[in-house]
């Protein structure tokens, strides 16, 4: 009798772990020899490390250059990634890339487009410094069947007329696509805090797990450092946004390397998710 019931309480357990799943937005700065200490080569093992331990079911980076993409794919073995470069759609400029565990999940449908007024191109929009993309995936959980939609972005850092406008466009995009309506993920470097009309739109239409969430958020308030590592962090820029999935827990992880210096000029946001 002590068997059985062990056997239905593991079984009762198992279904509600398979409806979780852990997502990242992590911009782990691209590799720039003039960063000295904060070079990536210096910087490498412990991003690594880092994304090694946390083991995000789901990661959207941003900033990663090809030499970068060559040594996530290879470090992150449980992980299979898609997106492509900004600059050439293919293997040129930085990558908005989406990593997703292949044991968990199967790709359905992937894509990139772009932050612009001609989204089907390598382009820059509007008022933006820089060519801008959005990557995207449908996953299916091998388990469950249930199926879902990521996308991660790195919107511009100088032009707020591309910053408004890109929020639109993704909003739209993921209308387009979503016609069977999936739960969403939207991840990124937004480069706006929370009280911008852009992240104000993507809030009137999508959940903020920073602010919608069954615990309340922890860690550091802000994201971005600037690899200054004696003043707090204050600007939350990166952001993991969400439909149709509950929060069980949202975290600003501030780890540090053991040189107490950061991993990025950046905090990666870790939560955890439940199908609704």
């Amino acid at each position: 009798m002590k068997k059985l019931i062990s056997l239905l309480a593991a079984l009762m357990f198992l279904p509600l772990a398979a409806q979780e799943l852990s997502v990242m937005s992590f911009n782990i700065r691209l590799a720039l020899d003039s960063d000295g200490e904060n070079a990536w080569a210096h910087r490498r093992p412990d991003v690594l490390e880092l994304l090694n331990y946390y083991e995000p079911d789901v990661l959207g980076v941003q900033e990663a250059l090809p030499v970068q993409m060559r040594h996530l794919r290879d470090g992150l073995k449980n992980h299979s990634a898609i997106g492509v470069g900004r600059d050439d759609g293919a293997d040129a400029g930085e990558y908005s890339a989406i990593f997703y565990n292949h044991r968990k999940f199967r790709m359905m449908a992937s894509g990139t487009f772009w932050l612009s007024e001609t989204p089907d191109k390598p382009s820059k929009g509007w008022d933006a410094a820089y060519n801008r993309v959005c990557s995207y995936v449908l996953l299916k959980d091998k388990k469950s069947g249930k199926k879902f939609w990521a996308f991660n972005l790195h919107l511009d850092h100088v032009g707020n007329v591309a910053r408004e406008e890109s929020a639109r466009l993704v909003l739209q995009k993921i209308q387009a696509l979503n016609t069977k309506n999936h739960p969403v993920i939207l991840t990124g470097d937004f480069n706006l805090t929370d009280d911008t009309p852009p992240i104000k739109l993507l809030s009137e239409n999508l959940k903020d797990t920073y602010r919608h969430c069954a615990k309340p958020p922890y860690g550091p308030s802000g994201t971005f450092t600037a690899f200054n590592t004696q003043k707090p962090a204050k600007e939350r820029i990166d952001y993991i946004f969400t439909k149709g999935f509950g929060c069980k827990s949202h975290r600003i992880i501030n780890d540090r390397r053991e040189n107490l210096l950061y991993p990025s000029d950046h905090f990666p946001v870790f939560a955890t998710l439940k199908f609704e």
